[in-house]
């Protein structure tokens, strides 16, 4: 017999400053709802991570509601969502059902295109009995995000008036900004952005001169769309 899970006094948290861990905090599969200032509101699940899951993987989960990486195949008809964070095997966090998401892609998919599973847990163009449903492309890889940011020589940390619009492995440039620059975390108070060349890698990408600088964001390697409680194309006969 069901019983009620939510409404929750508190959750794990969505967010890009969060790091998913082995406690299970949450029933899997519990449904949250959560709104965003710059991302808006969005639906969330609670899974098991049973593969190498990144930020922005495309993720399928099974009846235990353990999640792994979406493979690449035809006429599949699995539902899927987008993880919000980094997941080793064995951790659990949270996926993406609905609203506005940022996911994996290995193409520069157009603006308003259409999408379709290309590898492992990846986005790609469009293909013959691999497209997804409840999802279309609205940001290429080639969509940026700006703001004002302050740079210090020889530090790996930004510091804005506010990030949002960034997320984990971003690409980042401009003035003192070395080259294959990511976001490799973003602080909690919502206005420090640290540089490095992975997520979760800092220290390695520090500024080379300080200064005030427009600091770009870029898509390369995600692409964002809204979901729709996405599925995968199924046989059509």
């Amino acid at each position: 017999m069901f019983s009620a899970i939510s409404p929750t006094i508190g959750t794990q948290p969505f967010n890009d400053w969060f790091v998913p861990d082995t406690t299970a905090r949450h029933p899997l599969g519990m449904l949250v709802t959560a709104v965003d200032p710059f991302w808006g509101a969005g639906e969330f699940m609670y899974i098991k991570s049973t593969d190498a899951i990144l930020k922005g993987s495309i993720v399928m989960w099974d009846e235990s509601y353990n999640g792994v990486l979406l493979p690449s195949a035809v006429t599949q008809g699995f539902p899927w969502g987008v993880a919000m964070a980094p997941m080793a095997s064995g951790v659990f966090g949270w996926i993406q059902l609905r609203g506005r998401a940022v996911y994996k892609t290995n193409a520069t998919v157009a603006a308003d295109g259409v999408l379709a599973i290309a590898a492992a847990g990846i986005l790609g163009a469009t293909a013959t009995g691999k497209q997804v449903l409840g999802v279309r492309n609205r940001i290429s890889a080639t969509g940026t995000k700006t703001v004002t940011a302050q740079t210090v020589i020889n530090s790996g940390v930004l510091y804005t008036a506010g990030y949002d619009g960034f997320f984990l492995g971003m690409a980042l440039s401009g003035t003192g900004i070395p080259a294959s620059t990511v976001v490799a975390a973003l602080d909690p108070d919502g206005k420090r952005i640290y540089t490095g060349s992975a997520i979760a890698t800092t220290g390695d990408k520090n500024s080379t001169a300080t200064g005030s600088i427009t600091l770009t964001g870029t898509y390369t390697g995600f692409g964002s769309g809204v979901l729709n409680n996405p599925s995968c194309m199924q046989i059509v006969t």
